[in-house]
């Protein structure tokens, strides 16, 4: 069995509550990995689109005072059989030429321009409205899920044994074969290793809360009873941690018995061929009794393995709570 003080075989790891969605537990996760995302308060939908708006009236109005400059410009153009007089006259032809591109141009893209500018501003909405949506899921979905920073020390490492004996349990060949009831496994330890990480955050937050510099006898007087009594709701913790490592002690033993056992069986299903042999070879009684003591070994370590894994389900039966069978 893991020693109370055994350091963990990993890094505590955030909990979050089995209940939760995995788009939740997901958008949790990264609040956690990037904050700088998720702080502040929620965005003001104005806010969001009093930039663009500026920006767009800016530029609106530029081009409609060009498109207004370019049109008031326009003079009225040349017959076919009036040729410039002068190289004075060619230049104003191609400056009238250019400001009625400009004035078409500005006339033909404008719809595009409003268009750009309505999109651009729904986008803002949208990112708005979901930047706002994920702030009030993390406040209403923030308290169902542990943060390693919210533990102490001593809470850290007992989360940290709780989820080694939840990996020891999972990652079991006798429970992916499903010889330890794993729809149970499934179920039950994700809530086991909830509970346990909820109240080690509720311990740590009332140990966070004692004043670093008592001040008076009194003060230090009420600090150490308190104390006390959160050391006793520590010590209660730590057996349902213990609990959990001896499931997982019983499993390790179930499934060292079953990898034997699997590596007897591969050895003695040639028996009959090993026999043959021997018959072949040596015709020696001696042979028929080397093989049945093979195959009594084999019946002696599935006796083993079979007993391994009553045990590790008797203690399936005092850590997991009892299936609930569906009406």
């Amino acid at each position: 069995m893991t020693k109370a003080g055994a350091p963990p075989g990993k890094a505590v790891e955030p909990v979050a509550d089995p209940e939760l969605q995995e788009r939740t537990r997901k958008l949790l996760r990264e609040s956690e990995a990037h904050p700088h995302r998720y702080s502040g308060s929620r965005r003001s939908l104005w806010r969001a689109m009093a930039p663009e708006c500026v920006r767009g009236a800016v530029v609106a109005a530029g081009a409609a005072l060009m498109w207004q400059a370019t049109g008031a410009d326009q003079t009225q153009e040349p017959s076919d059989d009036d040729l410039p007089a002068s190289v004075s006259d060619a230049f104003d032809e191609a400056v009238r030429n250019i400001v009625e591109a400009l004035h078409s141009g500005i006339e033909r893209l404008w719809p595009l321009a409003v268009t750009g500018l309505v999109v651009l501003i729904a986008f803002r909405v949208m990112e708005t409205v979901t930047y706002n949506a994920a702030l009030r899921e993390l406040d209403e979905f923030r308290a169902r899920y542990v943060q390693p920073s919210q533990l102490t020390d001593e809470a850290q490492t007992l989360l940290a044994r709780a989820q080694q004996a939840r990996r020891t349990v999972l990652g079991s060949s006798v429970h992916r074969c499903d010889l330890i009831d794993r729809q149970r496994n499934e179920v039950a330890l994700p809530h086991q290793e909830w509970e346990i990480a909820e109240a080690l955050r509720e311990y740590s937050r009332l140990m966070k809360a004692e004043p670093a510099k008592p001040r008076g006898s009194m003060v230090a007087a009420v600090i150490d009873v308190r104390r006390k009594s959160l050391a006793t709701s520590l010590r209660g913790i730590e057996r349902r941690v213990v609990a959990l490592e001896a499931y997982a002690d019983e499993v390790r033993r179930a499934d060292d018995r079953f990898q034997e056992l699997k590596q007897i069986q591969q050895l003695t299903q040639g028996s009959a061929d090993v026999l043959e042999l021997l018959a072949r070879t040596a015709r020696h009684d001696h042979a028929v009794a080397e093989i049945d003591g093979m195959n009594a070994q084999a019946e002696a370590v599935a006796a083993t393995f079979t007993a391994a894994l009553e045990s590790a389900k008797e203690a399936a039966a005092i850590v997991l709570p009892p299936a609930i069978e569906a009406v």
